[in-house]
């Protein structure tokens, strides 16, 4: 790999940009796989400072021309270009299946590698990529976007600060398009895709840990389309999946596998969070919820990667205010108000008092397709950061990466047990 000098770039909030050293060496960009999401990202690489694309490889030529031209690179073949002197960071785009010997083999021609999720389809493949980014002193991440939105740190405080109590439970669903995903897409061939919990879930299992610390699935299951249904194909496809997680509340946010055993005093302890993920909807009603349940109120997130919300809850004047100020673009109103005795609120065996029953809503302000490329923007410069200098600390790491692949394996396991 070609060397790199020290940067004083720093990892910034979405929507601005590390400040680079005018000295640093470009760091050299090659994509493997030219999707239409693959291209979406690499346009926000290229406004990073100290950028390059330089090649571009897809098993379809007509794609790699396509791609080529749109970024000003090269097409090359992935062999090659994953070999090639003038590459220092491969990003993959490809099936899942394919990423952990596509990233091994950047990783061992000393290249960087950002994987696009998961970071492999087995837990045996994901720690085999981090041990070999650690043994070489290399970045490999999956593109775990979701904790880099500025929502995601939002929640993060008002979880910390307990203006709300504790957390009780949690709940994601997602009701998302199939639109796009004709009969035959490697999507809906497990040996491709890992399922859906490997493919799709580690987003949002990733989001959670990031608040949490880490998970243990303690149920699972999982639903398929009935075989040739509507021109679908010959064998059953899994469309919809559900699990429990059970999280300790440590407030570690640091990476960890999930528990594979507990002792009897907690198992159980902690909050429990549901996630569900189903792939049956029109694209107009493609659509998700988080819902976040608190002693004294919840809040809600909405869209994939959330841009806007509400919280509900009874507090006190002091407490609402701060609410609001925790929270972006921020709009609130009282719903109820409470006078004398009818100020004492009592929950979970524990008495409060409050002033008010309000409703606060908040927004980033952006489009959801203006939120995704500032969130692949903030991921991409944090990583970026750490490869021009190793003390910088990163959001995600290799382990956090590992770490979504662990528990998605263990929830499609218990699923599959279940059928």
């Amino acid at each position: 790999m070609p060397a790199t000098s020290p940067s004083r770039a720093v990892a910034t909030a979405p929507g601005s940009q590390p400040a680079v050293d005018p000295g640093l060496r470009t760091i050299r960009v090659g994509l493997v796989g030219c999707g239409a999401f693959a291209r979406f990202s690499m346009t926000h690489y290229r406004r990073l400072p100290g950028v390059e694309v330089q090649a571009v490889a897809d098993v379809d030529p007509a794609a790699a021309r396509r791609a080529a031209e749109e970024l000003h690179a090269e097409a090359r073949p992935a062999a090659a270009l994953v070999a090639s002197a003038d590459i220092d960071l491969v990003y993959i785009a490809t099936p899942p299946a394919t990423h952990h010997p596509l990233a091994a083999a950047a990783l061992r021609a000393g290249k960087h590698a950002l994987v696009e999720k998961p970071l492999a389809t087995t837990l045996a493949d994901a720690e085999d990529l981090e041990s070999l980014a650690a043994r070489r002193g290399l970045v490999c991440v999956a593109n775990l976007v979701e904790r880099y939105n500025p929502l995601a740190h939002a929640v993060h405080r008002i979880i910390e600060s307990r203006i709300l109590g504790g957390l009780v439970h949690g709940l994601f669903m997602n009701d998302a398009a199939d639109e796009g995903l004709a009969p035959g897409h490697w999507f809906w061939d497990r040996a491709a895709s890992g399922g859906i919990f490997v493919e799709h879930g580690v987003h949002f299992f990733d989001l959670v840990a990031s608040w949490l610390g880490a998970g243990t699935v303690v149920a699972a299951t999982r639903s398929t389309r009935p075989a040739g249904q509507a021109g679908g194909g010959s064998a059953a496809e899994e469309e919809q999946v559900a699990c429990t997680c059970r999280y300790q509340l440590n407030h570690h946010r640091g990476p960890s596998r999930p528990a594979r055993s507990e002792s009897p005093a907690d198992r159980h302890a902690g909050v429990l969070f549901h996630f569900e993920h189903g792939f049956h909807q029109p694209s107009r009603m493609d659509r998700q919820e988080m819902r976040l349940v608190f002693e004294r109120g919840e809040l809600r997130l909405f869209d994939w990667v959330p841009t806007h919300g509400q919280v509900r809850a009874v507090v006190d004047d002091e407490a609402a205010e701060a609410l609001a100020a925790m929270l972006p673009r921020s709009s609130s109103r009282t719903l109820d108000r409470y006078d004398g005795s009818a100020r004492h609120v009592r929950g979970r065996f524990r008495d409060f008092e409050a002033d008010a029953l309000v409703e606060i809503t908040f927004s980033l302000g952006l489009e959801k397709l203006q939120l995704y490329g500032e969130v692949v923007a903030a991921l991409a410069a944090d990583q970026l950061a750490r490869m021009r200098d190793p003390t910088h600390v990163r959001q995600l790491t290799e382990a956090d990466s590992v770490a979504t692949v662990a528990l998605a394996c263990d929830a499609d396991r218990l699923a599959l047990a279940a059928d």
